[in-house]
């Protein structure tokens, strides 16, 4: 893929850049994606175009190694690349790269999510407004494929909480893939913990017990680009559902386990009032809900068959195969 020499210019200038500076960020991202593989290039770019001055590098856990992986060695020096086993899990990839990560706060997101032009910048600003005790800040989401009713339902089915506004200044929590954390934050905590599961399930769980807290600004926005096949995403919506309840209890607490299976089958009626409540409380969406609708009902009885499972089975191989 031919480069116009301006960019050349530009990716020199980064490379150097980030070698005689003190960096302000580390980007961890767990390269995953099966379907829209190449959007991870498009938020390559839009990272070099940010405003402002702020330093950064792109810690890539790589699990697909393929034509991609060497399109990002040739063109983009500023991403460190690390090769990770194809039955790696998110969490796990993450981990690896938190660990050769040389930036003072930490951003997660993922392969599939295009950063807005202030991206950056606006984490700066909220990092350095945010009180001492807060461990992480985030923004909102929005929906960066709508071509299609399915672009929206799967937009939807996951982040209709998540779209703005959001809390502005100390929330409750933040988005997993659009939250940046102070280095000092992960002093102490075992690697376990977050090679366990999303870190927003396992490492902000110690953070409140921490009596630290999250921050929260709708000036942070990160656009969700991935298209999926309706294939792609009952699978992904089914596997995270079982991994999620199968974690949730211990495997010998079979009475708690029995009764959260059972209580499942009231989740498709839960879930679809929860993201219609989303979208009326914000004011916003609402058409596009109502188009998506079909396929949610079909993504809710999925999610409650995948907690089922989980609840009843276990989580199986379930994290290994969330992308």
């Amino acid at each position: 893929m031919d480069r116009p020499f301006g960019l050349t210019i530009r990716r020199v200038k980064i490379a150097i850049m980030n070698k005689v500076k003190k960096l302000d960020f580390s980007i961890l991202i767990g390269r995953v994606s099966t379907e829209d593989s190449t959007r991870i290039i498009e938020a390559l770019d839009a990272l070099r175009a940010q405003d402002g001055d702020c330093s950064y590098e792109v810690v890539i856990a790589d699990r697909l190694q393929d034509d991609i992986t060497l399109l990002i060695k040739r063109d983009y020096p500023e991403v460190v690349l690390i090769d990770s086993v194809p039955e790696a899990t998110l969490p796990a990839m993450r981990t690896q790269a938190l660990g050769v990560a040389r930036g003072q706060w930490i951003i997660v997101t993922e392969d599939h999510c295009v950063p807005s032009e202030n991206w950056l910048q606006q984490f700066r600003i909220a990092l350095e407004a945010a009180p001492e005790n807060v461990a992480a800040v985030g923004g909102c989401v929005e929906n960066g494929v709508d071509d299609t009713a399915l672009d929206w339902a799967t937009f939807l089915c996951e982040y209709s909480g998540s779209v703005a506004p959001v809390p502005e200044g100390i929330a409750d929590g933040v988005p997993g893939m659009n939250v940046a954390y102070r280095r000092q934050a992960f002093d102490g905590v075992d690697e376990s913990i977050l090679e366990k599961g999303f870190w927003e399930t396992t490492l902000h769980p110690v953070f409140h017990g921490r009596d630290q807290q999250f921050f929260s600004s709708n000036d942070i926005v990160l656009n969700h680009c991935k298209k999926f096949s309706l294939g792609l995403f009952c699978r992904q919506r089914y596997v995270y559902s079982r991994y999620y309840a199968g974690i949730r209890f211990a495997r010998t607490d079979i009475a708690r386990r029995g009764a959260a299976a059972v209580m499942s089958l009231a989740l498709p009626p839960l879930l679809l009032w929860r993201m219609r409540g989303n979208v009326t409380r914000k004011n916003r969406l609402q058409p596009e809900f109502r188009q998506a609708f079909p396929y949610l009902f079909l993504f809710t009885l999925i999610w409650a068959v995948g907690e089922i499972v989980g609840y009843l089975g276990g989580p199986g191989k379930a994290l290994a195969e969330i992308e």
